[in-house]
């Protein structure tokens, strides 16, 4: 199983011109500690989506020996400032058709998604796996039965968006949703949703 981690706008809007169409602290934060933090449960506690809130006391120091890893598109990779490149503390693989030349600071680059998940299953070293974009990686993520989680950060209004979210399938239902969080004007709240099971 993976999850999706995602932050869009009313209209699932994701991004513009490479970019965040926004900027939020709260959120690159709860970003941060959920794709570092090797028990995504006591993260969930900690924003308020688990039965307990404010348990940050209870987030673990990530093992040295297993890490989790971040799924990502090519123009995703590209959209990270040099200096947060790789992602630190997680495992970075890029999706792309081209492999040649590869990204400079990428761990691995593999043209094909259910490749890099397949990989990413067998590594005993791997605890959890995110994907983290873009909207055709998103598409390629839904659309795989092995997608057990979104992690959505739902920003309230319409921002000016160039990259969108796929339509969250059916098959998916909310199962926690933070409280309302407000930070430069803007509004959003963290959500938990679920694939049930059949």
């Amino acid at each position: 199983m993976f999850s999706i981690v995602v932050a869009m706008d009313a209209n699932r809007g994701i991004g513009v011109k490479g970019k965040l169409p926004w900027k939020l602290s709260g959120d690159m934060k709860f970003f941060r500690e959920l794709t570092t933090c090797p028990d995504h449960e006591a993260v969930e506690r900690r924003y308020g989506l688990g039965s307990t809130s404010d348990m940050e006391s209870l987030l673990p120091v990530p093992s040295p020996n297993r890490r989790n890893a971040v799924i990502m598109g090519r123009h995703t990779w590209e959209s990270i400032p040099s200096s947060f490149k790789p992602l630190p503390n997680r495992l970075n693989w890029v999706l792309s058709r081209r492999v040649d030349p590869e990204p400079e600071g990428t761990h691995q680059v593999r043209a094909s998604f259910q490749e890099a998940i397949d990989e990413l299953h067998r590594d005993e070293s791997v605890s959890e796996v995110f994907v983290i974009g873009g909207g055709q990686i998103y598409a390629h993520a839904l659309a795989s039965p092995g997608c057990g989680r979104i992690y959505l950060t739902s920003v309230e209004g319409s921002f000016s968006c160039d990259a969108f979210f796929p339509e969250i399938p059916s098959g998916f239902r909310e199962a926690a949703t933070s409280d309302l969080i407000e930070e430069a004007g803007i509004r959003y709240r963290f959500r938990l949703l679920l694939r049930d099971i059949k």
